[in-house]
C-alpha cells in the first residue's frame, strides 16, 4: 500500500495529460444539456393560459424549442469565451505540471496560488457584467413595455375625448331642441 510523502506535496494518482480540460468540457455540455432540458420540461400552457388567446397557444412549443435552442448556443458562446477570455486551457496546463511535478520552475506553488486567486476574480467580474448585462436587458424590455402602454393610453385618451365631445354636442343639440319646444307658440283650439 502506497502511503503520501511526508515532503509536504502529496502525489495523487496520475492524471493523462489533457483529462482534465475535457472533464470541464464534458461538464459544461452537462450543465448547458440539462438546462435546455429543463426549459423543454417547463409546463407553458399552464404559465401562460391566462395571459395568451387560443392562436397564440398553440406557438407555444416552438416558442419552447427556439428558446431551448437559443439558450443552448448562447450559453455554449459564452462558455467557449469564458475559456478563452479567463484562461482556464493554460491555468490547467500549469496545474498539470505543478501536480506532475512541484518543484518545476515554471509553476511554483505562488504562481499557481496567485493564478487561482486571479482565476476566482475574474469569475467574479464576469458574474457581475453577467448580471449587470441582465439588468440593462430588463430595463430595455420594461421600457419597451412602458411605451407600448403609454402610446395605449394616449389612443384610449384620444377616443374617450372624441366620445366626450360627442356627448357634449349631442346634449347641447338636445337641450337647443327642448328649448326651442318649449318657446314655440302653442297652437289653440279652433
Amino acid at each position: 500500500m502506497e502511503m503520501p510523502s511526508t515532503s509536504g506535496s502529496w502525489q495523487g494518482p496520475a492524471v493523462e495529460k489533457g483529462a482534465r480540460m475535457a472533464k470541464l468540457a464534458k461538464a459544461s455540455e452537462r450543465l448547458v444539456s440539462c438546462s435546455a432540458a429543463d426549459i423543454l420540461k417547463q409546463d407553458f400552457e399552464a404559465l401562460f393560459a391566462t395571459a395568451l388567446t387560443g392562436n397564440d397557444m398553440q406557438c407555444l412549443s416552438q416558442m419552447k424549442t427556439w428558446m431551448a435552442s437559443t439558450f443552448a448556443d448562447r450559453a455554449h458562446r459564452a462558455q467557449a469565451e469564458a475559456i478563452v477570455d479567463q484562461q482556464i486551457a493554460e491555468f490547467i496546463s500549469r496545474l498539470e505540471v505543478q501536480l506532475q511535478d512541484p518543484n518545476h520552475p515554471t509553476a511554483p506553488a505562488d504562481d499557481v496560488s496567485q493564478a487561482m486567486a486571479d482565476l476566482q476574480d475574474s469569475v467574479r467580474i464576469q458574474e457581475k457584467r453577467g448580471r449587470l448585462q441582465m439588468l440593462r436587458s430588463q430595463i430595455e424590455q420594461q421600457e419597451l413595455c412602458n411605451k407600448k402602454q403609454a402610446d395605449s393610453n394616449m389612443a384610449m385618451s384620444a377616443r374617450m375625448q372624441a366620445a366626450k365631445s360627442k356627448l357634449d354636442r349631442d346634449t347641447s343639440g338636445l337641450v337647443a331642441e327642448l328649448c326651442e319646444d318649449r318657446f314655440l307658440p302653442t297652437r289653440s283650439a279652433a
